[in-house]
């Protein structure tokens, strides 16, 4: 396994003058790429196959490799045939940059008609389309589970049996099945469920109120649940990444750290090389 981060943090707004001078002082070389709906990402466009040239002669030529593509689709609007047209080019940028996996959403908004089947059976629908329509590359999309839908337990198990393919899986969010209000106890059961599945991960960590820690919540602000630096919250990263590791899991580690808020701005860049330096030592001993 390898350390990785969000291009995101990689900003004078975090305290770096840009993405490559950040990676140099963080020691890493591998980033997670987010290319928004236009197109762009932090290096530029990637709309046609100019300017995708350009941004992928920035990265080799600074030797930093994309781990994964992040998009933001939804499957919940109204024109889905664009939500399958962007992952598709999604698929299509990771694949001219030499990166394996295109992190991808679900359903982003509740649909008052929908049961949790119909949220099954329509994104396996959709993510097989995808998978169809990219077999030519060999990139796999990993769905996150983010959001009020996709953290549930039983639509991850249910679309991974529907889909059942190679080139799908996960990216787990470590932190985000705690923010849905599953009890801490109860994560590790399910890190250890879908572990199997996991093609890409973001590394986060929360903090609850002692007493709704072990309890079922109903997710956000219920328990006062705050984001927490990677070393300080309530999970366990070292026995989720030996999970993973137990797992056969032999990719990245990728920081998103959602505590930044509740520190100056000026102690932002230090708590971020504080994430990475726990990760290092969390890898250097398991």
């Amino acid at each position: 396994m390898f350390i990785a981060i969000r291009d995101v943090f990689l900003t004078p707004k975090y305290g770096f003058t840009d993405i490559f001078e950040g990676l140099r002082e963080l020691k890493l070389d591998h980033i997670e790429l987010h290319v928004d709906r236009n197109l762009n990402t932090i290096l530029g466009s990637v709309s046609d196959d100019q300017s995708l040239s350009k941004v992928k002669r920035a990265l080799k030529s600074n030797d930093v490799k994309v781990c994964a593509i992040l998009l933001d689709n939804d499957f919940s609007a109204q024109n889905v045939n664009s939500e399958i047209k962007y992952i598709v080019r999604g698929c299509e940028i990771a694949y001219e940059l030499e990166c394996s996996v295109v992190r991808i959403n679900a359903f982003m908004r509740p649909i008052p008609t929908y049961s949790m089947s119909d949220y099954v059976n329509r994104t396996a629908e959709y993510v097989k389309e995808c998978l169809s329509l990219t077999r030519g590359y060999d990139v796999s999309l990993a769905m996150e589970n983010h959001g009020y839908i996709a953290n549930d337990r039983e639509f991850i198990r249910d679309v991974l049996k529907e889909v059942s393919s190679d080139r799908f899986g996960l990216t787990l969010d470590t932190g985000n099945f705690y923010w849905y209000g599953y009890p801490l106890s109860e994560l590790y059961e399910i890190y250890k469920e879908f572990a199997p599945y996991v093609k890409h991960t973001h590394i986060k960590n929360y903090i609850v109120e002692e007493k709704y820690r072990e309890i079922r919540r109903l997710g956000l602000g219920i328990g006062r649940i705050h984001g927490a630096p990677l070393y300080e919250g309530d999970i366990d990263l070292k026995k989720v990444i030996e999970i993973l590791k137990k797992a056969g899991y032999d990719y990245d580690l990728t920081v998103e750290d959602e505590s930044l808020y509740r520190f100056d701005s000026k102690l932002w860049k230090e708590i971020i090389k504080n994430d990475i330096k726990h990760l290092k030592s969390i890898l250097q001993n398991i």
